[in-house]
């Protein structure tokens, strides 16, 4: 099916409403200038540092109090920021929560909050324990699975369904895919989809290495002879999602589509994608579109880019997509990573325009011989999620024309 045949049936679409990142020590400020100066690194081939915003920044971006933003982890603050900055953008409305305490405000029962982090809790953990802290009431907010979730929903009166996920490096992509799904089944009118990870603390940092996922020479990114592993890195990512009815009946307007999505595990190795990457061919034949631009996962694990090339260039190398590797730009920011690419991705598809084709590539990867002779001005961009654990994500955005 063409995407003009599929824009008759507009209004089954879960749309995006708004999208902010945090990521690379860009200038924060407002979810479409974040993406714009995201956008233009990438386009300039420009890597960015590994730079943590500070407490205090977060805080005064949030609006939080002191007491506030005193019981919440670093992952937390960014995951309320980014959230601030799609909600005002999506146009939706004023109301803030308190964190801490007890706040009977107003509670939007159709709005819900899929949430992720990979190792927010357990940097939190690690920070607060090595420093030899006595836990607070509070701790164990920052430090449990749910502790995005919780922050997110209480500060902005998320009264529907609140869901939160750890799917390793494919948790931000996870999160976008059941969130859209959710809506589309009639159970939410709204979704927060949002996903935070802070820099990677010593121990945390030394058990990545152990298991080799991290680069010896940060300098070869994904896809490239030299690579070695993954340049992780902290970051945070919100995209609203709403279901067409819903977004017309308040007067909103759509940043970009979601299509349509694909979720499912290797069940093959805790650490190690399945040789062949048979789940990943399986989940690409059944696209009933085929996309004008695929946004890689390509972390920089030799293994992980191999497949995910191979398997592209045997399902879809008749329609010869455009390929991007956006981790090239903006490092690994592990859970995060998946919906700063969506951010990054939206942006590209309001602008009609695509980032770089891949540069300084591995010569057995042999991408010259996929490339498309013309950049395209896109209209539906497929990202691929993957995760330690087996787990494979593929999402559909769709431009608004």
């Amino acid at each position: 099916m063409e995407y003009a045949q599929l824009l008759r049936k507009k209004d089954s679409f879960v749309q995006v409403s708004g999208a902010s990142l945090v990521v690379g020590g860009l200038p924060i400020g407002t979810g479409a200038l974040m993406r714009a100066q995201a956008w233009e690194s990438l386009c300039k081939g420009k890597q960015l540092p590994a730079i943590q915003p500070g407490r205090d920044q977060l805080a005064e971006i949030t609006t939080l109090n002191v007491s506030d933003s005193s019981v919440l982890g670093i992952h937390q603050l960014m995951a309320i920021a980014v959230t601030e900055f799609a909600w005002k953008e999506a146009g939706l409305d004023g109301s803030r929560l308190r964190i801490r305490g007890v706040d009977a405000g107003l509670r939007h029962a159709r709005y819900g909050c899929i949430s992720g982090t990979s190792l927010g809790g357990m940097t939190a953990f690690e920070l607060e324990i090595t420093a030899g802290k006595r836990p607070s009431p509070y701790s164990l907010s920052r430090w449990r699975g749910n502790s995005v979730g919780a922050a997110v929903s209480k500060r902005f009166g998320l009264g529907g369904g609140d869901y939160s996920l750890n799917s390793a490096s494919a948790t931000g992509a996870q999160c976008l895919y059941l969130g859209a799904t959710l809506i589309q089944a009639g159970l939410c009118d709204l979704m927060v989809v949002v996903a935070a990870d802070a820099q990677a603390t010593p121990e945390i940092s030394r058990a990545m290495q152990r298991n080799g996922s991290v680069s010896s020479d940060f300098t070869q990114g994904p896809l490239s002879s030299g690579r070695s592993g993954m340049n992780p890195v902290p970051g945070a990512a919100c995209l609203i999602l709403e279901s067409a009815e819903h977004l017309a009946a308040r007067g909103g307007r759509a940043l970009a589509n979601w299509l349509g999505g694909e979720c499912a595990n290797e069940a093959y190795h805790m650490l190690a994608p399945e040789p062949g990457g048979q789940a990943l061919r399986s989940l690409l034949k059944n696209q009933t579109i085929q996309p004008d631009w695929i946004s890689l996962h390509a972390t920089g694990t030799t293994s992980f880019d191999a497949i995910e090339i191979a398997a592209i260039r045997d399902v879809l190398n008749q329609k010869r997509p455009w390929l991007t590797a956006i981790k090239s730009m903006t490092g690994h920011a592990l859970g995060a990573s998946g919906l700063i690419e969506a951010a990054i991705v939206v942006e590209g598809l309001q602008r009609a325009s695509v980032p770089p084709w891949p540069s300084d590539t591995d010569p057995l990867l042999d991408l010259k011989s996929i490339k498309p002779a013309v950049a395209p001005q896109p209209e539906t961009a497929l990202l691929i999620g993957q995760g330690m654990g087996g787990n494979v994500v593929l999402n559909m955005l769709g431009a608004v024309r």
